[in-house]
């Protein structure tokens, strides 16, 4: 028997229906005050008895929340929805092949897209203590639609070229083609969960009526973390931010954060410098407009051994920053955050 209570709740933060929720992949949400203060582990009214992923979605539209959970033992997959109320309406057992490392998805106007691809569980590592998933060259790769309402049965796979997804930036509809942008890995793990290669902005589009996919590489330079205007999540966006020259084990040489503009392919680019790394670029709005706002990243600085909150212009991150904020402690980079207006 599994204990999902016993979460480290350290990956990312989400508010929904009045309630923000800490998160980690593999336990149940824990609820938190404004303050970050416990409040304790929340299970949606005991309707909720397995994991949570940490990037669940909120539909701009419905202000449903949608999310997920995976398992190394059956069911691999359950697919969740809570209302705007914060009421959890639906869980979706999703047949898949086998226990695999499912980190995040995406949502559009009308479909889930799932990510069933080649990092599955090991139990032999389990046994021994270590990470205990692992690359497989067997496993193949695909991606799941399933139309918003439908069973696992609706669910149609497609499948794509061998490769790992930890984060798309988002997904979207368009002239029969289902769109998702991703940082892609085009392999992970082979040697091991210490063996790191690189992701790159990648596109996928599947053909609704065929369910084929076209593959197309957007940039060459490594990244992590893209985010959209979440306004925009499942819709069409112009514009993501993400970390460039990201390295899970090294800060030495520091990372920027970019602008890619999906329009007209122009890129800005903010440098922090060598021993400065950013985590993800969030934006938050404060007009209409997609790039009407600023874009909020923690930056650690090796030199100092500390870290502060950066504030850029969302139009021009390549400028000055708006404000930097001196932090009394440092915030390890590589994990999420989310802005939560007051009140």
């Amino acid at each position: 028997q599994v204990d999902y209570t016993a979460g480290k709740a350290n990956t990312n933060v989400v508010a929904h229906a009045g309630r923000v929720l800490a998160l980690v992949e593999n336990a149940l949400p824990t609820e938190v005050d404004t303050d970050l203060e416990t409040i304790g582990v929340y299970d949606f009214a005991g309707k909720l008895n397995g994991p949570m992923t940490a990037h669940p979605k909120i539909c701009p539209r419905t202000g449903e929340l949608h999310f997920f959970g995976y398992s190394f033992f059956p069911p691999f997959l359950t697919y969740h929805v809570a209302d705007r109320e914060g009421r959890l309406v639906r869980s979706e057992g999703i047949d898949v092949r086998g226990p695999t490392m499912m980190h995040d998805f995406a949502i559009t106007e009308n479909h889930i897209v799932f990510m069933d691809l080649p990092i599955v569980f090991d139990l032999e590592r389990a046994m021994s203590g270590d990470m205990p998933y692992v690359w497989s060259d067997d496993y193949g790769a695909r991606l799941g639609v399933l139309p918003r309402g439908g069973t696992s049965a609706d669910v149609r796979w497609s499948e794509i070229e061998p490769c790992y997804v930890f984060h798309p930036a988002n997904a979207f509809e368009r002239d029969g083609q289902l769109v998702i942008d991703v940082a892609r890995y085009p392999q992970l793990w082979a040697g091991g969960p210490e063996s790191f290669t690189s992701a790159n902005l990648h596109r996928w589009s599947v053909d609704l009526a065929t369910g084929r996919v076209a593959e197309q590489a957007l940039d060459d330079r490594p990244i992590e973390f893209p985010r959209i205007d979440d306004r925009r999540n499942g819709s069409a966006h112009r514009y993501v931010y993400a970390v460039a020259g990201f390295q899970i084990d090294a800060v030495e040489g520091g990372a920027d954060l970019v602008r890619y503009d999906q329009e007209g392919g122009a890129t800005q680019t903010h440098a922090f410098g060598p021993g400065r790394m950013p985590g993800e670029g969030v934006f938050v709005a404060t007009g209409d407009g997609e790039d009407e706002g600023l874009v909020l990243a923690f930056v650690f600085d090796q030199a100092r051994d500390g870290s502060e909150l950066v504030v850029l212009d969302a139009a021009r991150i390549d400028r000055e920053p708006v404000a930097r904020i001196e932090l009394p402690r440092r915030v390890p980079f590589g994990f999420h955050g989310n802005w939560v207006p007051a009140g």
